[in-house]
């Protein structure tokens, strides 16, 4: 349950809650999702196969896909699912790219997909994409 606190300045503040959990690995000093009230804010999750640590071989459509089930897997930890996702932001490499991003997307979200941003960018470490998010989740929970 998320518990209002008193800031410097007197005026209530949300508590945060920081979502963890043995699958979630974290390469930097950042939380996998931070829940705040009824909100989640996911940290973004790139194409990275957790199992293997490698990018799954298809090309960026099954980078894709990797990138969302991990998005998945922290919404898990956090108690939620993906159509608690109000929007997601889409980094990627190469406009060339859209078409398969836009095809995995499609899948995943085959009906009522969240709000989306996207914007072209460069990723570390050979990504091609990478997807934060924003959900809704219920009484802080």
């Amino acid at each position: 349950m998320t518990e209002l606190q008193t800031g410097e300045s007197g005026r209530a503040i949300m508590s945060r809650e920081i979502v963890t959990g043995p699958d979630l690995p974290v390469q930097g000093p950042y939380s996998p999702a931070v829940r705040v009230g009824d909100l989640l804010f996911v940290s973004a999750q790139t194409g990275i196969d957790p199992a293997t640590g490698a990018v799954p071989p298809g090309g960026v459509g099954a980078e894709c896909r990797q990138a969302l089930r991990n998005l998945e897997r922290v919404l898990t930890a956090a108690g939620t699912t993906l159509r608690s996702l109000a929007r997601t932001t889409l980094f990627y490499t190469d406009l060339d790219h859209l078409p398969a991003i836009n095809q995995a997307y499609a899948e995943v979200f085959p009906a009522d997909p969240p709000a989306r941003s996207a914007a072209l960018v460069g990723l570390a470490g050979g990504r091609r994409i990478s997807i934060d998010a924003i959900a809704a989740v219920s009484g802080g929970r």
